[in-house]
């Protein structure tokens, strides 16, 4: 009898792998495909040879798009969770919304809260976070990618999706604008920049490239409101930029820059400017990132302004894609 229940539960455990890998192999061929885009991350094996280890701005979602079918409350760490996305440039999805409830219909992935909820943050795993490919070929992936100390091309995943949600990489592209951040300024301690003097916000040059063929157009202006700040949520507080003179960004014709296949643009950001203070939920009011949140980690993210409908600029021909760049602290750690 004992026996018999042994083979049982041996012929049940292979029933379920098969039929994990059924699924998935069915999913792979019949899914509906969109295009994710993924986010610089700097590889922590540089000997890996046969996966590539990618990253998604889905992975990290603000609780003010998570919504409850109860009130007031964030999912806990394991939580199945649906990300709700909504098509955008060039055939790549992003966030529209989090859910705890499985939608009808539309687009979406299927994920779990990979840890408790700080700083206003979730983080959630889809299972498409690492993309296997033949043997040595995940080192060639990353050189082309890019590290830390040069221009970072995201990938653009392929992904087939199944009817609940569930999500298979197929494949990857790469997206037409690298970008690169480097840290001119550091923060100072006191012992070199005299007792009680405050810390200094960091300076940053931050690189858009054309890696494409084609001409590209993105745009800036003097303020850099092209750009704005992502807070990660590592430090459990939660951060917005205090300044909204950009929100929205409203295109002018003189913002628009042109890139040739090759060309990059470079744009100088000083943390220390008001431009870049952020409001600490809590606290009374705003500071730079040097006094407010020293051992926060924040992103730059580009974004595409709004094209008002009187401009001769078509909407068609100006890049709408989005674009993030690798982690930075004030510190001048970047990751």
């Amino acid at each position: 009898m004992r026996k018999a229940l042994i083979i049982v539960l041996v012929l049940s455990q292979f029933a379920v792998l098969g039929y994990m890998a059924g699924e998935r192999e069915w999913i792979h061929r019949n899914g509906d495909r969109i295009y994710l885009r993924t986010a610089p991350i700097d590889p922590r094996d540089p000997f890996r040879g046969d996966y590539v280890q990618l990253s998604y701005a889905l992975n990290t979602i603000d609780a003010a798009r998570y919504r409850s079918t109860l009130a007031a409350s964030l999912p806990s760490s394991d939580a199945v969770v649906y990300a709700v996305l909504k098509r955008g440039a060039e055939g790549v999805y992003g966030l529209d919304y989090l859910s705890d409830r499985q939608p009808s219909s539309g687009t979406f992935l299927r994920g779990r809260v990979s840890r408790e909820p700080n700083g206003g943050q979730i983080h959630v795993r889809y299972g498409i976070e690492q993309y296997f490919v033949e043997q040595g070929a995940g080192i060639a992936i990353e050189k082309k990618r890019g590290d830390r100390d040069s221009v970072q091309i995201p990938m653009e995943v392929e992904v087939a999706l199944g009817r609940g949600g569930q999500s298979v990489l197929t494949g990857f592209r790469w997206a037409p604008i690298g970008i690169r951040l480097e840290q001119l300024t550091t923060v100072s301690d006191e012992s070199d920049r005299g007792e009680a003097r405050p810390p200094r916000s960091p300076k940053l040059l931050l690189t858009l490239k054309n890696v494409s063929n084609n001409v590209l157009l993105i745009a800036d202006n003097a303020l850099h409101c092209g750009f704005s700040l992502q807070a990660e949520g590592d430090t459990g507080r939660r951060y917005s930029m205090a300044n909204n003179h950009c929100s929205p960004y409203v295109l002018q014709e003189a913002d628009v820059i042109t890139l040739a296949p090759g060309q990059a643009y470079r744009a100088e950001l000083d943390m220390a400017l008001p431009r870049w203070y952020v409001l600490e939920e809590g606290a009374a009011g705003s500071a730079s990132l040097a006094v407010a949140a020293v051992n926060e980690r924040f992103r730059i993210v580009y974004r595409p302004p709004v094209i008002p409908a009187d401009t001769s600029v078509n909407e068609g021909v100006l890049w709408q894609g989005e674009i993030v760049s690798p982690t930075f602290n004030v510190r001048g750690v970047i990751d």
